[in-house]
């Protein structure tokens, strides 16, 4: 039954990430010198509604609680190696966690988290079983935080990778402190290693800009 809760919860948090983004393209503004004043009343309110809806966009709330996205980050292409193995992340997302009050247990009796969520892909560029392991990655913030990855909410975007394959998923970490006071996320992912458990690779270091 945790684990369901915790899955509904990882979800949540999905469609923040992977949703489309709403346009924001000046396409929808006039530019006709010789618009009424009625026109300025329409665009106006057009515009208006854009920020409603994208505020609406990054509330998010269940019966979990309410989520508050601070920061995403949809285009990033951060490329890294560890050996054999290519690291990916295409995304980042940084949310205020209201926790609800009967399901603060599965959070250690917090009340509040920030949830930073990454998405990333891993691939075994060769013919040989490889362990690599983003999804037991840790990050540290500017802030002081360190936090190992959430296997629980976390999609299994690591493990033996036999021959040449691919691993794609989110990976969740919860920290303490509130996002307005975090700048930087440091990503760390150990190296990879073969079968005999010998290190094939270095170990990966990623700093990500959060403002």
């Amino acid at each position: 039954m945790k684990k369901i809760l915790f899955l509904m919860f990882a979800l949540v948090l999905s469609v923040g990430l992977v949703a489309c983004a709403s346009s924001d393209s000046e396409s929808d503004k006039s530019a006709d010198a010789t618009e009424t004043d009625s026109g300025n009343d329409k665009a106006k309110d057009e515009e208006k509604e854009k920020e409603d809806k994208s505020e609406n966009e990054n509330v998010q709330e269940s019966e979990m609680g309410k989520m508050t996205i601070a920061y995403k980050n949809k285009e990033l292409d951060e490329n890294a190696e560890s050996g054999p193995m290519k690291l990916n992340v295409n995304a980042i997302q940084v949310a205020d966690f209201e926790i609800a009050e009967d399901y603060r247990d599965m959070f250690e009796g917090k009340e509040k988290a920030t949830v930073i969520v990454f998405k990333m892909k891993a691939e075994n560029t060769s013919d040989d079983t490889i362990g690599f392991y983003p999804d037991q990655a840790t990050i540290t913030t500017d802030a002081g935080d360190q936090s190992d990855a959430d296997i629980l909410l976390s999609d299994e975007v690591g493990g033996d990778f036999i021959g040449k394959v691919k691993k794609e998923g989110q990976v969740f970490f919860l920290v303490d402190t509130p996002s307005k006071d975090i700048s930087k996320v440091n990503l760390i992912v150990d190296g990879a290693h073969d079968e005999n458990f010998e290190q094939v690779g270095e170990q990966i270091k990623k700093e990500f800009p959060v403002k």
